[in-house]
């Protein structure tokens, strides 16, 4: 049995598919060096994302290392003055910290005593009355 060979092409079709083949390697060519920018693009934006979130990962450590650092403060203040408030004679019944509690109740007693004095010389009333705050500021003041 004879082996089958293809048919060798003439030179007249190697002629002919000679411009094809170089348009189509120019075409290949010319999308090659498309895809070559949009990489290089690519690159260059993620080289930007990623030192954007190595920042954004360093504030956010740095962030978190001040919250922590506020929260002990403020726990340590807390203790501070519950301390304070306990040799001053005012009593902790409960284990509970009252500094907070203690110290809004003086501020609002402060302010009423301090506006008391002022509204009763300006014949107003205190409570009651809708355009005046608790600090003896009127809303139309601000």
């Amino acid at each position: 049995m004879a082996s089958y060979r293809p048919p060798t092409p003439s030179p007249k079709t190697v002629e002919m598919d000679h411009p094809e083949i170089l348009h189509t390697i120019a075409t290949l060519n010319a999308r090659s060096l498309r895809a070559e920018k949009i990489i290089a693009k690519y690159e260059r934006e993620l080289a930007i994302e990623r030192q954007s979130h190595r920042e954004t990962n360093k504030e956010l450590y740095e962030t978190s290392k001040v919250a922590e650092l506020l929260y002990n403060v403020n726990r340590k203040l807390g203790a501070a003055t519950d301390y304070i408030l306990k040799q001053q004679g005012m009593s902790l019944d409960d284990l509970e910290p009252k500094s907070v509690e203690a110290l809004i109740n003086s501020l609002i007693q402060q302010g009423e005593d301090v506006a008391r004095p002022t509204s009763e010389a300006n014949g107003e009333r205190l409570a009651g009355s809708a355009g005046t705050c608790p600090g003896g500021m009127n809303s139309t003041t601000m």
